[in-house]
Order: C-alpha cells, then sequence, then structure tokens
C-alpha cells in the first residue's frame, strides 16, 4: 500500500489495519521527520476507535415481532436483505435503530442521530471489544448456562457487557478493552454488587504479553484490583485475548515491585474453557527457582539504577545502610531483597526496606524478630510508609523468614525456604 494512495476518504476503508499502520508511520515521524509521515499521523489517531463520538454500537435489537435480532449471526447478504424488509428497534427505549453492515467491521445496531435513548455513551468500542463479546456470548450459550447479551439494567442505568443467570445469582461480565479510571471502574463496580449483582472483569490479554511460562508480567493497578486469590493463597488472574479467542491465565502471582510481577503465564482455548474458571495449584521447587532468578535479577536492576541516579550520597537512607552494615552493592546478601507475604503493603522495593530495615534493629540493638508491633510502626513512620496491618505483618514475616535461618543457620538455602513461605506454583489442567 503506498501512502500516496491514501486519502482521506479511504482512511474508513482500512480500519482493520489502521493501529499497526498508525505505530509504523509513528516511527518514521519520529525517526525521519517527514511533513507527510506526520500529516497521516494525525489523520489515523483520530480514527483508532471504530465508534465515534456520538455513535453508539448495539450487538443486539428487537425485530417488528419483538424477537431479539442478533446481525452476527447472519451473512452480509442476508442482513442486507433483513434490512430492507425488517425493521428494528431499540430494547431500551424503543426507538428505530440502524441496521449497519460495514465491509470490514461488526454488524450492528445504532440509533438514528440526535436520540436520546439512555442507552447511548461516549466511549468508543474498538472492534476487537465487540468481536470478544461475541465470542464470550456463544461460549457461554454453548456451555448451556442462561446469559443476556447487553441487557439494560434500569434500576442500575447500566448495560453490562453479558449478564448471566446462574440458579439464583446474576453474574454481569464486564470485557473490557479499552483502559478506563478507577473512579468508572469503582461506580460500575459498586453499582452491580449494590443491587446483588456479582461483577465479572475479563480484560482484554496485553499486546506485548507472551503466553507461555513463567515470566515477569506488567499489570497495571485497575487489573490489580481484580486478581483472585484461592482458599490456598494463591494469586492469579484470568484475561481473554479475542484475537486467538484463548483465555490467558496468570498463575500464583508474586509482587515484586509497583506494576511489576512474577508469574507463570498459561493459555487454554475457548472449547477447553469451563465456567466458573479453573483455579491454579502448586508448582515445584524447581519451577520456583525460575521465580527466584528472575527476582534477584531485579533486584540487581534495582541496585544499578540506584547507584547510576544516586544524588543525595550519604543521606540517601539505602545507600548509607549498606554501608553502615557493610553490605557490598554489587553482590548484595541472598537473605536481603526477598519477597515476603503482605509486601505489596510497603511502597518500596524489598531490597531497599529489607536493608534499612536491618540497619534500624543494629541501632536498636534488636534481633528483626524480636521487634513488637509498635516499633515495627515506628519504622514504618520513619520511612513515610502508610502504618496498615499488612505492612506490619510484612515486617514480621520477613522477621520469622530471618529467624528461621539464624536457628537452623540456612542461609545459603534461603530460595528454599522462600518457597515454603510463599506460595506454590502448578499447571491448571
Amino acid at each position: 500500500m503506498n501512502w500516496s494512495d491514501l486519502t482521506v476518504n479511504k482512511l474508513g476503508d482500512y480500519q482493520v489495519c489502521l493501529q499497526s499502520f498508525y505505530l509504523e508511520i509513528k516511527k518514521i515521524a519520529i525517526f525521519k521527520f517527514q511533513e507527510k509521515a506526520v500529516l497521516y499521523l494525525l489523520l489515523l489517531k483520530h480514527s483508532f476507535t471504530i465508534n465515534r463520538k456520538g455513535d453508539d454500537f448495539m450487538l443486539m435489537a428487537y425485530n417488528e415481532l419483538q424477537q431479539i435480532f442478533l446481525p452476527y449471526e447472519y451473512s452480509r447478504e442476508a442482513l442486507q436483505r433483513y434490512r430492507r424488509q425488517m425493521k428494528f428497534y431499540c430494547p431500551q427505549c424503543q426507538q428505530p435503530v440502524q441496521l449497519k453492515i460495514g465491509q470490514y467491521n461488526i454488524p450492528h445496531f445504532a440509533h438514528i442521530a440526535n436520540s436520546s435513548c439512555e442507552r447511548l455513551f461516549a466511549e468508543g468500542e474498538s472492534k476487537l471489544h465487540l468481536q470478544g463479546k461475541v465470542q464470550l456470548f456463544e461460549w457461554l450459550k454453548k456451555l448451556g448456562h442462561t446469559v443476556k447479551l447487553e441487557p439494560y439494567l434500569q434500576k442500575l442505568a447500566q448495560r453490562p457487557d453479558m449478564l448471566l443467570i446462574k440458579e439464583r445469582q446474576q453474574i454481569a461480565i464486564e470485557f473490557q478493552c479499552s483502559t478506563i479510571s478507577h473512579e468508572k471502574w469503582q461506580l460500575r463496580t459498586s453499582g452491580y454488587e449494590k443491587n446483588s449483582i456479582q461483577p465479572l472483569w475479563l480484560f482484554q490479554t496485553p499486546q506485548k504479553q507472551s503466553t507461555q511460562g513463567i515470566q515477569k508480567i506488567s499489570i497495571s493497578p485497575i487489573m490489580q484490583k481484580i486478581i483472585n486469590v484461592t482458599a490456598q493463597g494463591l494469586a492469579y488472574l484470568v484475561t481473554y485475548d479475542a484475537n486467538t479467542s484463548r483465555f490467558i491465565y496468570w498463575t500464583n502471582l508474586l509482587h515484586v515491585q509497583g506494576h511489576t510481577f512474577i508469574g507463570k503465564v498459561q493459555e487454554l482455548t475457548v472449547n477447553k474453557q469451563y465456567f466458573p474458571f479453573y483455579e491454579p495449584k502448586p508448582i515445584t521447587k524447581e519451577e520456583f527457582q525460575l521465580y527466584w532468578q528472575l527476582y534477584k535479577k531485579h533486584c540487581k536492576q534495582f541496585v544499578y539504577q540506584r547507584l547510576l541516579l544516586r544524588k543525595n550520597g550519604v543521606q540517601d537512607s539505602f545507600l548509607r545502610s549498606n554501608y553502615e552494615l557493610r553490605f557490598t552493592l554489587t553482590a548484595m546478601p541472598d537473605y536481603v531483597g526477598v519477597p515476603v507475604k503482605n509486601a505489596e503493603a510497603i511502597p518500596m522495593f524489598s531490597i531497599e526496606w529489607q536493608t534499612i530495615f536491618l540497619y534500624f534493629c543494629r541501632r536498636l540493638q534488636l534481633e528483626p524478630h524480636e521487634l513488637d508491633g509498635r516499633t515495627i510502626r515506628s519504622f514504618l513512620i520513619e520511612q513515610n510508609v502508610e502504618v496498615t496491618n499488612q505492612a506490619v505483618q510484612a515486617i514480621k514475616n520477613y522477621g520469622m523468614v530471618l529467624a528461621e535461618s539464624y536457628e537452623e543457620n540456612r542461609f545459603s538455602d534461603i530460595c528454599e525456604q522462600m518457597y515454603a513461605h510463599l506460595f506454590a506454583i502448578a499447571t491448571i489442567y
């Protein structure tokens, strides 16, 4: 495809490949500063979503006989015939809606311009989102579940992507492809919960994420809010990839720092997936060795960056503590910078707060496991860390790990101890 062949009028014809094309042009615009590339970059940037402001997209409507009509179930030729022969109406406002049959977009309904229906909403729905909703809806139906597509819940003034009715329980399923603010997520979630509806958020698998093996995973703050925990304390997250029709399991998540986790990633095709979802099982000690290696590698990277960017010298609590403890920054002891339960409550990386904590203990001439809750709270306040029960417990957990090492003189086996302290991870099958 030649750039000169792309005109503003033709942009709509290429919406399937817009995103990848946009990224390629962006590279050229940045590195070669080509005026023509910048122009097309701006044009493409405003053409990303199928749904422009003021439009709305519905995957279902009622026909003249008050029967639910799902356009994705028919060929485009049949839809063109039905569009001439039938009239369609919005299930919410009963106003006429248009059946749109583009060459590239998923067939859908849209309100006539200037409609005042409450179903209209500003956020765009990408083709991937519409495609994913259809896949998930058909998957649940094939499993024999009672499920509704895009039902309008008048009492809540909300429209989940799907509503699953299981015995006396209602589950609102939201397939989320675009970014969503914490406020909007909280508003929708609390709306369901206040009306005895269980919300189930299923995020589109990030494109950059590999689908197999033990690896580092970046999980956004909003996705961290939907992490599940089994009765055995194993954290996991299920996402869905509408591009490949696969469920991606991020199992037995170990928090490292900020958005970074380590986990075992596995995939399951839609025809092998049941509902409710599978839960993870423990891994072996051999598999945990990979966790340990990744975690310790992150520790080394953290120390390197700290040395590279240091500005305060001895005023830096981490660097000062290392100096006082006679630690070698390039070869830190294995028992410093270890993952412990509840550590996510402390917004500092483990190698940092544990080093500072050990120096704090030396100043008090106490062993880490000897500190009481009051003293631990003083340490947290000194480090400007919010004092919570979870943060206090994280410090106690670290003290217990060290105490076991002291008693058994097992610092050389710290990895095995951490495996026992944390959680085990295994296949979901």
